[in-house]
This record gives structure tokens, C-alpha cells and sequence, in this order.
């Protein structure tokens, strides 16, 4: 086999580009860490007002007469906040300590737009110059490749770096290394010829990719559920990176998502049933990493493209807003409601405006949890609550 054969064949192997042998050698070379962060979007724009209700303020039924939740159905948090009761498998964690709501978040400029403001949200830059996600930087600062993965059918922009795609996976059990038809016995051959120079380390690092996933599936194999999860597409993702992290595969970041929560109409029937998925399937999350011994290295971080307008429209739903809410979820949580509650007398053009700039948020969940330096993911020092203790 030529050398430009074994090298293209090395980089679908991989599913990297060819200028991958020094980025490789740079994760070799690092140290890896033993927490991981999970990241929870919430596709379509979920209703912060209608998640962490301000049942104490008459503005917010005023604005809402057909789709507010009722103050006896509130899960009280404070004398002015609470939960939606389909919420309620989440109270548990708040009554420990282990639960924060991150109030009024959002970037400068706010846009309505569903594909402009994920960017935004996945790129970490609000002016969406930027081509790569923030989750793609942590793997080129770290120099590895595999710390993060996305559980799902295609990878999202927060998950692309400059030069490749980190890993999307539909489910774990499918987790491997697969070649095109007719492509294995000349790759195996490959493996095993004697190389030089470049090819050869190209080939040291195959081989070892390959041990690696190896190590995964048997590890995978090992997992025994501590929890029974509710029968959910959201829930089978949560399982999944139960399963990666207890694998001890040393991923920093795993990604998963749940929506739609675009509701322009009929909202509270379809929140209600979005929002209790979310509950009870991070219950169930949390429950899985107690038994497995693993409560104390992760840590949950949730997020939606914007919130909804305070103002329900004339089809008993919301449309597209500004500010809204985040959540975090772990026992190294800084339980509580961070933040102001929504002004609700001082809106921008009949939105919630934002007082707490997301990049904030992601610049803790890096210093503190994944020990990087926000400021080279990010590109600028951003202050944010202190939500993890």
C-alpha cells in the first residue's frame, strides 16, 4: 500500500484530517481530568416564566390569563419563585442544596431568530462571527479529539472545532469503529506494515484509538443500571452518557438535547409534558451516578436558544423572546435562585431583558469545574453567578 493510501485511510480511521499527528501528541500530553460536564439544550426557546414561575407578581397573570400556572399549583421556592409543578421530580435536588435556577440570561443584541440565536448560545460569540462551538475549543486547548461527545443523529455547532467534528453517537451501543464496505482487510494489512517518519506515528495513534474503543465497549458491557428510567428518547440519551461516564472512557463534555419547546400555541400542554420528561429524566440521571459512585464528578448545565414573550398571544401559547432562564444540577452546585426575579414593568419591546450574559455561566462550568482557561475558549474575561460552590 502507497503512503498516501495509508494515510487516507489513517485519517478515516480516525475521522480526522491528516494535520492530526501533532494535535494527537498534544493529548498525550495532557493530563486528563475526572469530572465531567453535562450539557442540556433546550431546543425551540422554553419559557423561562412559565419554568421558574414569579407567582407573587400580579403582572405575570395579567399577561398571561389562559396559560399562567396557578399559585396553588406552584412549587414554592422563595416568597416569589417556583417551579412548574411538572417540575416536582427536581425538588428532591433543590431541598439538598443541589439545584440552581440562573435567572434573566441572555447576550447582547438579542436576536428572535431560533438558527441565529443557537449559534450564538454554541459559539459563544453573540456577534456570530465565530465558526466553531465553545465545546470545540475545550477539545483543541485540551489536544484530544474524543473528551466530548453528543448523543444524537448529527453534531451540533458547539461540538465543531476549527478542523474537525467531535462525535456523535445515535446510541452507545453502536459505539465503534466502522469502515466503508471493502475497506477492512487493506486496513488491517496497514496496521501491520512497517512505516516511517509521520506514517508511523499516524499508525501508532490508530493503533492506540483502537485499544482505546476496545476499553470503551468492554467497559460499556460492564454498566448495570442503578436506576429505572422513564421510557423517553431524552431518557435513553441520559442513560447513555450514565453508561460513557461509568465507562471511565475520560470524556470532559457530553452533550444531549430535548424540544421541541417552540410553543406558539397550545403551550401549557406541551411545556407540561417537556418539562416533566426533563424532571423525571434527570432524576433518574442523578439517581444512576449515585449508585455507580459518580454523583460528585459531574455536574448538569442547561440552557435554551431564548425565552418566550411575557404577553401569551391569541393562540394560547408564546412567541419568540429574550432573556430567560438556565439551570445546574449536581451535588457541586451552588443550590438557589441566582439572579433578580424578572422586572416585569420593565420589559425591552414586551420581553424579559437580560441582566446576566450566558458567557458568564460557561466561564464558571470552565475555571471551576473543567480547570481551563475560560478566557482562550471564550476569547474575553466574562464574570458570571457563582453557581458552583
Amino acid at each position: 500500500m502507497h503512503r498516501r493510501d495509508f494515510l487516507k485511510l489513517s485519517a478515516l480511521a480516525v475521522t480526522v484530517t491528516s494535520g492530526m499527528p501533532g494535535f494527537l501528541a498534544r493529548a498525550a500530553s495532557q493530563a486528563g481530568g475526572d469530572k465531567t460536564l453535562v450539557v442540556i439544550q433546550l431546543t425551540g426557546g422554553n419559557d423561562g416564566l412559565n419554568t421558574l414561575i414569579p407567582f407573587s407578581n400580579g403582572a405575570y397573570y395579567a399577561a398571561r390569563p389562559n396559560i399562567a400556572v396557578a399559585k396553588k399549583d406552584v412549587l414554592n421556592l422563595n416568597a416569589d419563585l417556583g417551579m412548574h409543578p411538572s417540575l416536582r421530580a427536581l425538588s428532591k435536588f433543590w431541598d439538598a442544596g443541589q439545584l440552581g435556577w440562573l435567572e434573566n440570561v441572555g447576550y447582547p443584541n438579542p436576536t428572535r431568530s431560533h438558527f441565529a440565536s443557537m449559534a450564538i448560545w454554541h459559539s459563544a460569540d453573540p456577534t456570530q462571527a465565530a465558526s466553531d462551538g465553545w465545546i470545540g475549543r475545550i477539545a483543541e486547548t485540551i489536544g484530544d479529539p474524543f473528551c466530548a461527545s453528543n448523543i444524537g443523529t448529527s453534531t451540533p455547532l458547539a461540538l465543531q472545532a476549527r478542523d474537525f467534528s467531535l462525535p456523535s453517537l445515535s446510541s452507545v451501543d453502536g459505539f465503534q469503529v466502522k469502515l466503508p464496505p471493502g475497506l477492512q482487510d487493506p486496513f488491517t494489512a496497514m496496521l501491520g506494515a512497517p512505516r516511517q517518519g509521520e506514517a508511523a506515528y499516524l499508525q501508532q495513534a490508530t493503533k492506540q484509538m483502537l485499544l482505546n474503543t476496545t476499553r470503551v465497549q468492554q467497559n460499556l458491557s460492564k454498566y448495570r443500571s442503578g436506576a429505572t428510567y422513564p421510557d423517553s428518547k431524552f431518557a435513553a440519551s441520559l442513560q447513555d452518557i450514565a453508561r460513557l461516564i461509568a465507562g471511565g472512557n475520560g470524556q470532559r463534555v457530553l452533550y444531549a438535547s430535548l424540544g421541541s419547546f417552540d410553543t406558539h400555541a397550545g403551550q401549557r400542554a406541551e411545556q407540561d409534558d417537556l418539562l416533566r420528561e426533563l424532571a423525571e429524566g434527570l432524576a433518574a440521571f442523578q439517581a444512576d451516578l449515585d449508585v455507580q459512585g459518580l454523583s460528585e464528578k459531574v455536574v448538569v448545565m442547561g440552557f435554551s436558544e431564548f425565552g418566550r414573550r411575557v404577553a401569551e398571544n391569541d393562540s394560547a401559547g408564546t412567541d419568540h423572546g429574550q432573556g430567560s432562564v438556565m439551570f445546574a444540577l449536581g451535588k457541586s452546585v451552588k443550590g438557589g435562585v441566582h439572579g433578580d426575579s424578572p422586572d416585569l414593568e420593565n420589559l425591552a419591546d414586551g420581553d424579559i431583558k437580560y441582566k446576566q450574559d450566558f458567557r458568564g455561566v460557561y466561564a464558571q462550568a470552565l475555571e471551576t469545574w473543567l480547570k481551563l482557561d475560560s478566557r482562550e475558549i471564550l476569547g474575553g474575561k466574562f464574570d458570571g453567578p457563582t453557581w458552583l460552590s
